[in-house]
């Protein structure tokens, strides 16, 4: 059955066309995928000749195509330097079209960013549409940076190991202001290489940090059912003592397990722990109040009987 579907794709993959204009910053070309391709088919279309530079290495591959009615369309980009290494990634995208409304498409742009060979293939991730009628990819590549040449290729097979993707920078920022005047731009926005994303900050010391001011409708913060105080209400609970609480804030100005205003201002608070803290103590406070109601009750009930024992005598 493998080889069934294998051997006419692998056939067909060389009924395709390059159509290169006389300047080396873009390059199209055509590649026909016949009916029944299967994932991880792929077809390595063009080398690119980057100068030795680590800045001068940045392309765009755009893809298109149509299925029937569907169409589906995308841009990659890939950074190339003489320091990376010599492996397949799958590129990022910028922009994606997909077929239908969960974004299914087909096809994605591989990168082999190989010293001195670096290599553009496209390779099938999704068989959605496949009927009776191949797909005709149609590909332009552009040189974002000054590119030395283009050499076609036809190399074909199949490779379903791909699980890393080519980065796109190291480094992302978006610098905003107004162009009509002599102020400088301000960072609006910037991403590291680790992922921390900084919101009117260029030095993002967690996964997102915002300089100002955060405005929301709803904010969601998930705890571990450990953290949540319903242990407060579990048998046994050491439910302090008011003598020794009393003592405490007598002493530290604050309640205990909660943090004082100069760590606070240290270290910052993490919501979810904060608000399990305060309902921990909203709990305690109702034990206290449940325990004085029945203390209450219970010199009401004294007080009645000598009430009584008065008025009989």
């Amino acid at each position: 059955m493998k080889k069934f579907i294998l051997l006419p794709v692998f056939a067909l993959f060389s009924a395709f066309s390059f159509a290169s204009p006389n300047i080396v910053d873009e390059y199209t070309a055509d590649v026909y995928f016949p009916p029944g391709y299967a994932v991880g088919d792929y077809i390595e279309f063009l080398k690119v000749e980057p100068l030795d530079a680590g800045v001068s290495g940045y392309y765009d591959v755009s893809i298109s195509y149509v299925q029937g009615n569907l169409a589906a369309a995308a841009t990659h980009r890939a950074a190339i330097s003489h320091a990376n290494p010599a492996l397949w990634r799958e590129m990022g995208k910028v922009n994606n079209n997909g077929y239908t409304a969960s974004m299914a498409y087909n096809f994605t742009v591989d990168c082999n960013t190989e010293y001195a060979n670096a290599r553009f293939r496209i390779r099938t991730v999704n068989t959605f549409g496949v009927m009776t009628n191949g797909i005709i990819v149609h590909i332009k590549v552009r040189s974002i940076n000054l590119n030395g040449g283009w050499v076609p290729l036809a190399t074909t097979g199949n490779d379903q190991t791909v699980t890393k993707l080519q980065p796109m920078t190291n480094e992302w920022s978006l610098y905003v202001g107004n162009p009509f005047t002599t102020n400088s731009a301000t960072v609006a926005l910037n991403v590291k290489e680790n992922g921390f994303i900084g919101v009117g900050t260029r030095t993002p010391q967690s996964e997102l940090a915002v300089a100002g001011t955060i405005t929301a409708k709803k904010v969601r913060v998930t705890v571990a059912t450990s953290e949540w105080p319903d242990f407060v209400f579990e048998e046994g609970y050491p439910l302090p003592d008011l003598s020794e609480v009393a003592q405490f804030i007598a002493e530290k100005r604050h309640l205990p397990g909660i943090p004082s205003a100069s760590q606070v201002e240290k270290d910052g608070q993490d919501i979810g722990e904060m608000n399990g803290k305060l309902l921990q103590k909203i709990e305690e406070l109702t034990l206290y109040l449940i325990a004085e109601q029945k203390e209450r009750k219970k010199l009401e009930e004294a007080v009645k009987k000598l009430q009584q024992q008065i008025e009989n005598k």
